[in-house]
């Protein structure tokens, strides 16, 4: 903030000079008879200046690279963990050509594939169970997340958002580091989400709650997003 107001008194100044030295050369020239069209013109100009000082950046809707974007999840339970990845559908981002203003993105829940399962069997075991007992992707095959807000301090962010899985809208918080350029944005973040707080559980009764509870109720999400033109 301290830069932000020095800079801004070095602007001001500048422009106080310039405009200053400019009077004063009207007035020498055309002598004190001419002083209302000089400083019309002052006004007018010194407007200007102060408008375009503290007018918003424009803001540009960049669309996220679906090739380079990949998102990592990983589940823990008693004992282990398995892990593999999940699709962005869509998405695109907000920026003023310096910072990350806001986005959002749909994920597609029925992409969901483990790599951590070598044989087929086990692996296919793995994904029908997650898929129709846990995010019952037939039914919701959509996850969808949009950010309210972010603060920052220099590529180091804080991102805010609502995220939505299985039609529960839950806010969530999580650090990222952004490298924004007026053409780009690359961004990287670890995400943990309470899978409960999404009504993502095994189900009812005694032994599928048992089962429940041998796995951990947050799971990780490690993005990796690249939006450009």
């Amino acid at each position: 903030m301290k830069t932000f107001l020095k800079s801004s008194n070095i602007h001001f100044n500048s422009c106080n000079l310039i405009l200053t030295c400019y009077v004063t050369f009207f007035r020498i020239k055309y002598g004190m008879k001419n002083t209302l069209l000089p400083f019309t013109l002052l006004l007018l100009l010194s407007t200007g200046l102060l408008l375009s000082f503290i007018a918003p950046k424009a803001i540009i809707t960049l669309p996220v690279d679906l090739n380079k974007s990949k998102i990592e999840w990983v589940g823990r339970k008693v004992g282990g963990k398995h892990n593999g990845f999940i699709s962005i559908a869509s998405g695109a981002v907000q920026t003023n050509g310096k910072t990350l203003t806001g986005g959002s993105f749909v994920i597609d829940a029925t992409s969901m594939i483990d790599t951590d399962l070598k044989f087929k069997k086990e692996n296919n075991w793995l994904m029908g169970h997650l898929k129709d007992n846990f995010f019952e992707v037939s039914k919701f095959p959509k996850v969808s997340f949009v950010i309210t807000s972010v603060s920052s301090d220099g590529n180091n962010y804080m991102v805010t958002g609502k995220l939505t899985i299985k039609d529960i809208t839950q806010e969530i918080k999580f650090p990222a580091v952004i490298t924004t350029t007026a053409s780009g944005v690359n961004a990287s973040a670890n995400i943990h989400i309470d899978r409960k707080k999404f009504n993502v559980i095994y189900g009812s009764g005694f032994v599928k709650e048992l089962a429940d509870k041998a796995i951990k109720d947050e799971f990780e999400v490690n993005v990796t997003l690249v939006a450009g033109k």
